[in-house]
């Protein structure tokens, strides 16, 4: 991605960008001039390693988006290194582990993980630094949700819950925190191929190609464009709105 200056001197988290999606949006935010604050639970090398290599600041720090502590920590950790924060985005998701289920037979503790994560992780997040954003006046949140909170799909109704959840919460967070300065803002995936979702039935990822307009795999950096702009003063007036980003499947 060509270097521009949509986000220079400021500073983004992204969640869960050790890999994947969250590594793509690390990347583009650093190539459009910002720090990037590497949040995941797990190492992160490669993405600071990326994020270094394409011009920006990185500071990588492990967290855990369902322990409020950990994530108070992360936001203390961007502030002492960076001075700011202007940007969140909400990337961290509990996925990987999840199969094709019955809805009958999901595991309760499982599904119990999965709101820890997916909706109470990016209330903390939004509540950890929102803080600094109300200080400044400004800052943007982009909550990453999936277009089966759209759609639906059979087999996964704890995920797509949890993903319906984030896209109300949007809409709730807007309105309170617009006064502030912050906008809120969500991105609908379709399904993207990382390493995470590319052992899914082969079956069920056909069906999502063949139901799409433009007719090939979606991949991480496919979602890039859309989260610089609602990082940025381009999407200045815009809050409490869903994007989905699927190559025309769901034309919502």
């Amino acid at each position: 991605m060509p270097s521009h200056d949509l986000l220079a001197g400021r500073t983004v988290i992204v969640t869960g960008a050790a890999t994947g999606i969250g590594q793509a949006f690390a990347v583009g935010a650093a190539a459009q001039g910002a720090n990037v604050v590497v949040a995941d639970m797990n190492a992160a090398d490669e993405t600071v390693a990326a994020v270094e290599a394409a011009g920006g600041k990185a500071l990588a720090v492990r967290v855990d988006v369902a322990d409020n502590a950990s994530v108070q920590a992360m936001a203390r950790a961007a502030v002492d290194r960076f001075g700011r924060i202007d940007g969140l985005v909400n990337n961290a998701a509990y996925f990987r582990e999840v199969k094709l289920t019955p809805f009958e037979e999901l595991d309760p503790a499982q599904w119990d993980r999965i709101f820890a994560v997916n909706v109470k992780g990016v209330w903390q997040c939004c509540k950890a630094v929102m803080p600094a954003m109300r200080e400044q006046k400004s800052g943007a949140i982009v909550n990453i949700a999936s277009v089966v909170a759209v759609a639906g799909q059979p087999g996964y109704l704890h995920y797509v819950a949890t993903k319906g959840a984030v896209l109300s919460m949007t809409k709730g967070l807007a309105k309170e925190c617009g006064p502030h300065g912050v906008r809120v803002n969500v991105i609908a995936p379709g399904f993207v191929i990382t390493d995470a979702t590319k052992n899914r039935p082969i079956e069920w990822q056909q069906s999502f190609l063949k139901a799409r307009a433009i007719s090939r795999e979606q991949k991480p950096d496919d979602l890039v464009g859309t989260a610089l702009y609602l990082l940025s003063d381009l999407a200045g007036f815009v809050s409490g709105q869903t994007i989905v980003v699927d190559g025309g499947h769901i034309m919502y």
